[in-house]
């Protein structure tokens, strides 16, 4: 039995029926069924194979044919296909419980005080490490300054991650260690933030971030294994079955492939290799896609990261940005030249594309690169990462492309605060624009990009049909036009989720022949009011035709 974390009696679903689960037994499990299936939309009755796939799938007298199986009856509960989270940062996420949690801090001395009580008596020299200050909302009104670091740290270097991933803040520590310095130069690509006297303020910028990054001790192989099983084994509790790992670098393939070698994965795990790195993809190259006929480790996907982000100012735009135009630092990093070549020979190779493009001339240009190089092939299945912004061709452009628009709700509401002050009311129409993508004839794949946000699938449905935070603002939602239904936000969350990862034919759905990854819900999410999608509890959670979680 593969993690099966709690096991309780509280709700009576055939009482922890999971703990006794036989693979050599015929199970049957009863309730509200919504299968994402268009030829059987709903079902009453599901039938488990011993291999951990789906058997039958029907109404209540499909029973009549497994006069012996074990009946778990969930009395009327929703049975939904596991949620498989396409864009998601696992190993990060299972790393983050040794970091100083950030996220809300509006000023330096609240940054201090949250390091203070998560790091109270460091030893001299260890490095302190944050992650979650929005790199959004500080340029809006501000980059931070290090004083406040530098007095409350004077002895340990402080590494503090944003939420997002474009911006670090480092202390004087860190800066020393690193050897910065008023002369030292910007980077080719990324900015080091300066006082008037020329000396850095601790805030770095895309790319410049790696020159002080590159002294933290990194986590080893068993440490980041222990991360990886740690955040799947509580994204399952949260009804995730399948993830995209969006990155990998070589460390964290070793520890994903060790994993699948001794049946540990907790979920399972589609592999987007970290595109940034040569010498990574030319391995790759040259040992060609990684297909698990289980489907417990796929790797067949290159991530790749282009521009920069929307709040910093680094997404790459056609314009100038409309608000401080001037303190924008619009960032390439990767040539389109490299880009080209890179997704030529991914074509060639049989690997997916999937390019991070937040701006709408980041997301133009990777559309002419992906053009170029598929030359009519339209079923390739690559993948824009995030379109936040876009042109008003992008919509017939990736219809006719066959591209998938890899996107995440939580940043639409995340980042309504000042999106709009970015690009001005006239690009804002064409900005988190979800139903202009299906309008046209586009796939969305529907995902978290967590760490960064609220990451629950039941809080990304909910950001999708609302466009709202959790605390109900805007009233009405931000552009709610572009709301996607709840079907049309669970389809994305499922089997579109599954055909960006060439594994339609094994997930998405609960069919016949597909393993039998499902969720059990407290309410049916086609039938509860929008404002409290939410709320929806997960009950249990099965994954391969076991029982991996159960709620108390």
């Amino acid at each position: 039995m593969r993690h099966l974390m709690i096991c309780a009696s509280l709700l009576a679903l055939s009482a922890c029926a999971a703990e006794t689960q036989d693979r050599s037994e015929v199970v049957a499990i009863k309730g509200n069924i919504i299968t994402m299936n268009d030829a059987q939309p709903r079902a009453a009755a599901m039938v488990l194979g011993e291999d951990g796939g789906i058997t039958a799938i029907g109404d209540v007298a499909l029973l009549d044919q497994y006069p012996d199986a074990r009946v778990i009856d969930l009395a009327g509960r929703t049975i939904v296909p596991g949620f498989i989270d396409s864009h998601a940062h696992v190993r990060e996420f299972g790393m983050d419980r040794i970091k100083a949690d950030l996220v809300g801090a509006e000023t330096v001395e609240e940054m201090v005080a949250l390091l203070q009580a998560r790091f109270p008596n460091p030893k001299a020299g260890v490095w302190l490490i944050g992650q979650g200050w929005d790199e959004g909302e500080f340029a809006t009104r501000g980059y931070p300054d290090r004083a406040a670091l530098d007095a409350a740290f004077p002895d340990n270097p402080v590494a503090l991650e944003s939420l997002h991933g474009f911006g670090g803040f480092y202390n004087g520590k860190a800066l020393e260690i690193a050897g910065l310095n008023a002369d030292t130069p910007d980077p080719e690509v990324g900015d080091i933030l300066r006082r008037e006297d020329g000396s850095p303020t601790g805030v770095m910028l895309t790319l410049a971030q790696d020159l002080v990054d590159q002294h933290i001790p990194q986590p080893d192989q068993a440490m980041r294994e222990e991360a990886i099983i740690a955040a799947l084994e509580t994204m399952a509790a949260a009804g995730v079955t399948s993830i995209h790992e969006a990155g990998m670098e070589p460390l964290d393939v070793a520890a994903f492939k060790s994993l699948r070698a001794k049946d540990a994965l907790p979920a399972r795990v589609y592999g987007l290799l970290d595109g940034n790195n040569d010498a990574l993809i030319a391995d790759w190259f040259a040992a060609g896609i990684s297909d698990d006929p289980q489907d417990w480790l796929d790797i067949r996907s290159i991530k790749i990261f282009y521009d920069g982000s929307l709040g910093s100012r680094t997404a790459l735009m056609a314009k100038p940005y409309s608000d401080k135009p001037d303190a924008a630092r619009p960032t390439e990093r990767i040539s389109p030249e490299k880009l080209q070549t890179l997704a030529n020979e991914a074509q060639a190779k049989g690997f997916q594309m999937a390019v991070h493009a937040i701006g709408d001339e980041g997301n133009n240009r990777t559309l002419d690169i992906y053009e170029s190089a598929l030359d009519g092939d339209a079923f390739s299945r690559w993948r824009i990462e995030h379109a936040q912004v876009v042109l008003p061709d992008y919509y017939d452009r990736v219809a006719d492309l066959k591209i998938l628009s890899s996107v995440q709700s939580s940043h639409a509401v995340g980042d309504s605060g000042w999106a709009e002050d970015r690009v001005g009311a006239e690009r804002i129409q064409h900005a988190y624009a979800w139903q202009r993508i299906l309008n046209a004839g586009g796939e969305l794949m529907l995902n978290s990009d967590m760490p960064g946000e609220p990451w629950t699938p039941m809080e990304t449905l909910y950001f999708a049909v609302t466009r709202a935070k959790l605390d109900g603002t805007p009233p009405g939602g931000w552009y709610a036009e572009q709301a996607l239904s709840v079907e049309e936000a669970l389809k994305a969350m499922t089997l579109t989720n599954a055909y960006g990862a060439f594994q339609e034919d094994a997930l998405g759905s609960l069919e016949a022949g597909k393993w039998a990854d499902f969720v059990v819900l407290d309410a049916d999410p086609t039938a509860v009011a929008p404002a409290t999608l939410k709320d929806i509890q997960v009950l249990q959670t099965w994954i391969n035709g076991e029982p991996v979680y159960q709620a108390e």
